[in-house]
């Protein structure tokens, strides 16, 4: 029996690059290395605003209702109180499909999902990591910084799939870079629904 998962990004023109490998990881970590992972394209939020109003939420799961498992990750943004939102919204849509075979967990990628490509890889030159994990911006600072390094600016969306799949080659240093979204997607999802 398969076991299928959607990644609901905000925006997925550039995010699934990055979070469809990351939620196929994770997902292996957690013994289900054959799940077919999908990036939902059907809506596309284009923004952090709309991928968290509950009722957009509620027509993804209605329409993919094949779906084993839903996970949201959103940019945090800088935004302190975005942590409460997104396990809110987590709360009221898991609350909805409880007794169901089907799960819905959110987390956030702290403070935009290029983080994940960042943590993966050497540190450019003169930055500590606590720097750049803390800038709301890391994907105008550090991460357009990388993709010139790395002569991958040219190529769709600045190569953040060719640097992801290198990233990916450092999971360990990604988990330990990134507990605050990683770690707690980890934690989540490894709990019994």
């Amino acid at each position: 029996m398969s076991y299928n998962v959607l990644v609901i990004p905000e925006d997925f023109t550039k995010d699934e690059h990055i979070l469809k490998p990351l939620a196929e990881r994770i997902l292996q970590d957690l013994g289900k290395p054959n799940a077919k992972v999908r990036v939902c394209r059907d809506p596309n939020f284009g923004g952090v605003g709309e991928a968290l109003k509950t009722e957009r939420l509620r027509k993804v799961i209605g329409r993919y209702r094949t779906y084993d498992l839903f996970i949201l990750v959103v940019d945090r943004d800088g935004k302190a109180g975005r942590e409460t939102s997104v396990s809110q919204i987590e709360a009221t849509l898991q609350g909805e499909i409880a007794g169901t075979r089907r799960r819905f967990v959110a987390g956030l990628a702290w403070q935009e999902v290029e983080i994940f490509i960042l943590a993966g890889l050497e540190l450019p030159s003169g930055s500590s990591w606590r720097e750049i994990r803390a800038d709301p911006d890391v994907k105008n600072t550090y991460f357009k910084q990388l993709a010139a390094t790395k002569n991958t600016s040219g190529l769709p969306h600045q190569g953040r799939q060719k640097l992801m799949t290198e990233a990916m080659k450092n999971w360990n240093r990604m988990k330990s870079r990134c507990p605050e979204d990683i770690g707690i997607l980890l934690t989540k999802l490894a709990a019994p629904s």
